[in-house]
């Protein structure tokens, strides 16, 4: 008896999810270095094509060059954004997103399920990289874009990471959301180790505020002006109640905030 729960968890510990190395190889090279060599191209231009053409002194030049690394740096992160965005949509006429639960087959890609999995984990390895990039970098509003574009998220206008954990795919935010730092969103998730996963999107209304160490899971949704206060859980299929706007606990229940000097309903009108 002992011996065969021991060979079922070996069995299940060997049951991984591996990008093979050539996959690996090409969104690596293509998707990264070649925006890369656009940027090298077009620095190499600038070089010879004028500073050298014309003569620039070097005071002049030294002084425009930092300008003009900084604008190259933006120009890679479009570059790259819009690579990646090639790779999602060439592999979503393959497998198109779907919402739902899932058995998690991770080891027959032949299968519907398991095919769907397969492209699952791609679009989720390729489109981190950019989302992290963007975010660090001196522009950060180009996280929304990454997020448009590669992950066909809906994102309205001024919608705000402050360092959070961007949710990849399937989710829907509003205008004004403001997400700080800690505060992670996922789409997914996972029911237990081996068995099925689910994927549905989540809705956060106008203006809603997850504030640092949040949690939003799968197909929640908050409704316009809802302020969730800190190390709060909008667990799978949360919802929160008519004409309460401020939550907070494990899970996420509604409380009463007299003391903040604007009612909540005030400002959205």
């Amino acid at each position: 008896m002992v011996n065969n729960q021991t060979l079922n968890i070996k069995e299940e510990s060997e049951k991984t999810v591996e990008l093979p190395a050539l996959d690996f190889f090409k969104i690596n090279f293509i998707s990264f270095l070649v925006p890369l060599y656009v940027c090298l191209g077009i620095f190499l231009m600038f070089e010879f094509g004028f500073i050298k053409l014309f003569s620039i002194p070097i005071l002049l030049h030294l002084s425009i060059l930092p300008g003009f690394l900084f604008f190259l740096y933006y120009i890679y992160l479009i570059i790259l954004i819009e690579i990646v965005a090639l790779w999602v949509r060439y592999w979503n006429k393959k497998s198109p997103p779907q919402q739902g639960v899932f058995a998690r087959v991770l080891d027959d890609f032949n299968s519907p399920e398991g095919k769907m999995m397969k492209y699952y984990h791609k679009r989720g390895f390729i489109i981190k990289f950019p989302v992290w990039l963007t975010s660090k970098s001196p522009f950060p509003w180009l996280v929304n874009r990454a997020l448009r574009k590669i992950g066909h998220n809906k994102i309205g206008k001024n919608v705000i990471y402050c360092d959070g954990y961007a949710g990849l795919e399937f989710t829907n935010l509003s205008d004004n959301v403001f997400i700080y730092p800690t505060s992670a969103l996922s789409s997914h998730a996972v029911n237990t180790i081996f068995g099925k996963i689910t994927m549905l999107e989540m809705k956060l209304g106008k203006n809603t505020t997850l504030y640092p160490g949040n949690i939003v899971g799968p197909n929640v949704v908050t409704t316009e002006n809802n302020v969730i206060f800190p190390n709060t859980v909008l667990h799978k299929n949360w919802r929160g109640r008519p004409e309460k706007f401020y939550y907070q606990g494990s899970p996420g229940k509604s409380i009463e905030v007299d003391h903040l000097p604007i009612k909540q309903k005030e400002y959205s009108e």
